[in-house]
């Protein structure tokens, strides 16, 4: 008799779904809004194996002396957490005469194992604003390129503040047209969120995005905010990405190494004027030439891969670049001059060396005047400054010529460094 039941219990244990237990959280905010509810913003994620699905995440609120005042249990936003990939969440303190007793709170979640989705829906493009009233308004463009109908797809945005934190979360349905629908296959759509949250909004600093279905979600895409009476438009489809070369030779624009030359333009040039006026001048060069590359660069996997590895090199130096500007912080003008005299003399130095040996050698056989190479220098620094100067007080072209000689003026002076220390 007791064998058949050995049998069946063992049989259900191997029918019931693992649970995945390993999840950790990040980025956490709180609040307490107008009505003296508390949120506590932030994301949890999946850091086992495996995928889980049914998650539940459980937020204890605790008074100074240790007591349980609350338990609030909700799921996140996406439905089933990818191994590694996170998801946001707003858990909610709802007792408003004992809100102030709360002196902190603890975070834990369950989930059970489950198949892992394939990213098969994909953010095409998204725009925002923030109005004079504080909400924000976040329009998106989404595909599903699956070989399935994606139903009851939705679009998630979390917003972040300057310092990575969640204070803000808004969702909406994906539309075809003028109503809700699923997405069949290779099917457009599009979402129109607005955040209400007006005491959050305008703390954003950037935000992401995920799209998510029944069946597929997509890759979380990150992306600049917008400030008061601004907006800001990105298509991610490649076409005007603003990192075409980098984008095609990592085949996606969602790569970190695209992401992280995005973030140094978006998150720390565009903030200031002197670097606004730089990428000015920089994009209409750079945009007269790179649709062209990347749409060759495509076809040549030798390209791909130099392209690679030249970037590489690059992202260290934006990072010691960005180190710079985090130290100059106290002055965002300088900080964004200093980040880019780095960038510049560390690119002339790495990129630069081997016209530099070539001028070098030239030089030994010709017996170049090094004098008037000189005097041009100490004649183009003075330019860059005085233009620097002057652009920081009026704006306009005269700071774009001032940036762009500025930049032009350091990597000359390296070169002519390595020239001179060549002919020594």
């Amino acid at each position: 008799m007791w064998i058949p039941a050995i049998v069946a219990a063992v049989l259900l244990l191997t029918t019931l779904p693992a649970y995945a237990e390993t999840f950790s959280f990040q980025n956490e905010s709180s609040f307490v809004d107008e009505t003296r509810i508390m949120h506590v913003f932030g994301e949890v994620r999946n850091d086992s194996d495996s995928a889980a699905k049914d998650v539940r995440i459980t937020a204890s609120f605790y008074d100074m002396d240790g007591k349980l005042l609350s338990e609030f249990i909700q799921a996140p936003k996406v439905r089933v957490l990818n191994p590694g990939s996170v998801a946001s969440f707003e858990m909610r303190y709802l007792d408003p005469v004992t809100v102030n007793q709360v002196a902190n709170y603890t975070l834990s979640a369950t989930g059970q194992t489950a198949e892992a989705k394939s990213q098969n829906l994909k953010i095409l493009s998204a725009s925002s604003r923030l109005d004079v009233f504080g909400l924000y308004f976040i329009n998106v463009d989404a595909r599903n390129e699956g070989s399935e109908t994606a139903t009851n797809p939705i679009v998630i945005a979390t917003l972040y503040d300057q310092d990575g934190k969640v204070v803000a979360i808004g969702e909406a349905l994906i539309e075809i047209g003028d109503r809700v629908s699923d997405m069949s296959p290779g099917q457009n759509g599009g979402s129109g969120i607005v955040v209400t949250e007006r005491l959050q909004t305008y703390k954003v600093a950037r935000y992401s995005l995920v799209a998510d279905s029944d069946q597929y979600v997509s890759e979380m895409v990150t992306l600049e905010a917008a400030g008061v009476g601004s907006s800001s438009s990105t298509d991610l489809t490649g076409s005007n990405s603003g990192c075409l070369i980098a984008t095609a030779a990592f085949s996606s624009e969602l790569a970190p190494q695209v992401q992280a030359l995005r973030h140094f333009r978006d998150g720390i040039a565009l903030n200031t004027l002197a670097g606004s006026s730089f990428m000015t001048v920089f994009d209409g060069w750079y945009y007269s030439f790179s649709p062209q590359v990347a749409d060759f660069e495509r076809g040549q996997p030798w390209l791909k891969d130099a392209v690679r590895a030249s970037v590489y090199p690059l992202l260290g130096i934006l990072d010691l670049s960005a180190e710079v500007h985090d130290l100059l912080a106290f002055n965002g003008e300088a900080a964004i001059v200093g980040a880019g005299l780095t960038a510049s003399a560390l690119i002339g130095l790495l990129y630069f060396a081997p016209l530099s040996a070539m001028l070098a050698l030239q030089g030994r056989r010709r017996q170049w005047d090094m004098r008037r190479a000189k005097c041009a220098l100490v004649a183009t620094w003075s330019a860059s400054l005085t233009l620097l100067v002057a652009g920081e007080l009026s704006g306009g072209v005269l700071l774009m010529a001032g940036t762009s000689l500025l930049v032009l003026s350091a990597i000359s002076t390296v070169i002519l460094a390595i020239v001179r220390a060549a002919r020594l």
